[in-house]
């Protein structure tokens, strides 16, 4: 690593190195949700009909997922701050590789709270601490089109990997779908952090976004580039009202994300059956790709503020189209309107914390802020599954949870004040 970090010789100017590792970034992102968050809810519905297991007796791994991933996130975010982005992304391929040959072999259901604790650490490895420390450092003046970029590949990840683990686990069994899901691990996590992602455009003898340029306007990005370069303390970035803010605010709006992505398979399934429900799935996924896209495209123009209260508020509109629905073609249009905004939930995280505490300190703020967001993931899928167990129906469950967006908006205005 002390090779990676010596300054190497001038290049010419050409294509910025810094969008090669966007396109690693979105590589890294399709085993990120794409095995490791999306096919979740898979596993869960093929356990529920295999052995006869309630959703309730399953929700705590998802939750003990969620939260293990916020612990492991701190540590990740100094590491990633001290060591770069490598040991990390090489950890996360090992770790996800084992969490899959735990899940291959569950029969009981204790044995998937095990399995999911692997994964919810390699999870955090290749999470947004990672991959947002990583754009953070490469980009300044692009950084909100970057980091929109760099994830692109989640929504691949979910709309192929799904219905491959969907049909391998009904034609072969779930030995045969963790088998493809870890080789696609490992094939593109390993090459990836040992030949392509370098920790900052230093290493290459580049400036960040590829030549000296001005800062952009205040409400893009951090209003000077001395802000933006800034070592904080974690203790120093905890006086701040905003670190709160961030973390209530972005925890708020992971419980109602991760209650949905859990839940959605053994929900669609109850209407539409495995299959019918995995093709659901992937048209969510896809339908975060067009998001992305749309946010690629002119997420420069608008304030993180308004990005972030108009993703919040359509989610809570999927989630309020799911509860009344009562057919295929509802249930289609709230996931697909979920869909368009998850994609900009995720984005958003690092994007408002660079923006308020900029990329020198971003690995161990923003891994202290993780464990926040992981935190209200853990509790989604916990809230989903005790309404579920007293109402009998999921819709109940979608309306609560969607609250908790109107609440994460109210947040905001505290969350999104730069420091100086």
């Amino acid at each position: 690593m002390a090779a990676d970090r010596r300054p190497a010789a001038p290049k010419k100017p050409g294509l910025y190195y810094g969008w090669i590792v966007v396109l690693a970034c979105n590589l890294v992102s399709c085993i990120t949700w794409g095995v490791a968050i999306f096919n979740q809810g898979v596993f869960a519905a093929y356990w529920i009909d295999a052995y006869d297991w309630s959703p309730a007796a399953l929700a705590g791994a998802p939750a003990l997922f969620q939260l293990w991933a916020g612990f492991a996130g701190v540590a990740v975010g100094r590491i990633v701050d001290r060591h770069g982005p490598r040991p990390a992304l090489l950890a996360g391929a090992a770790f996800i590789a084992a969490a899959l040959a735990a899940i291959a072999h569950v029969e009981a259901v204790w044995q998937v709270y095990p399995a999911f604790l692997l994964l919810g650490t390699g999870f955090a490895c290749i999470h947004t601490v990672t991959l947002g420390k990583i754009v953070a450092r490469w980009f300044f003046r692009q950084r909100t089109r970057a980091m929109a970029a760099a994830t692109l590949g989640a929504g691949v990840g979910g709309a192929v990997l799904v219905p491959l683990n969907a049909w391998l686990i009904e034609a072969h069994g779930p030995v045969a779908g963790c088998l493809a899901l870890g080789a696609v691990t490992l094939v593109v996590l390993i090459p990836v952090a040992l030949f392509v992602v370098k920790d900052g455009p230093e290493v290459l003898g580049l400036a960040i976004d590829g030549a000296a340029a001005p800062p952009p306007t205040p409400d893009a990005a951090p209003a000077a580039p001395d802000r933006d370069t800034r070592a904080w303390s974690l203790v120093e970035a905890m006086r701040h009202i905003p670190f709160w803010g961030l973390a209530f605010c972005l925890g708020f709006g992971m419980l109602a994300q991760s209650a949905f992505l859990y839940h959605q398979t053994p929900f669609l399934k109850e209407t539409l059956g495995l299959l019918g429900a995995a093709k659901v799935v992937s048209i969510t996924t896809l339908a975060g790709i067009a998001g992305r896209a749309v946010f690629l495209a002119i997420g420069d123009r608008f304030s993180t503020r308004l990005w972030t209260t108009l993703v919040y508020a359509a989610q809570a509109l999927a989630f309020a189209i799911l509860a009344l629905a009562d057919g295929a073609t509802g249930l289609t249009a709230g996931s697909a309107l979920f869909g368009f905004t998850m994609g900009l939930v995720i984005t958003l995280q690092p994007l408002t914390v660079a923006f308020v505490f900029g990329r020198e300190s971003f690995g161990r703020i923003y891994g202290a802020i993780y464990f926040a967001i992981r935190t209200g993931a853990a509790i989604g899928p916990l809230v989903v599954a005790a309404i579920l167990a007293a109402a009998g129906d999921y819709q109940t469950g979608w309306l609560v949870v969607g609250a908790s967006l109107g609440v994460a908006i109210l947040i905001l205005p505290l969350a999104l004040r730069p420091t100086n």
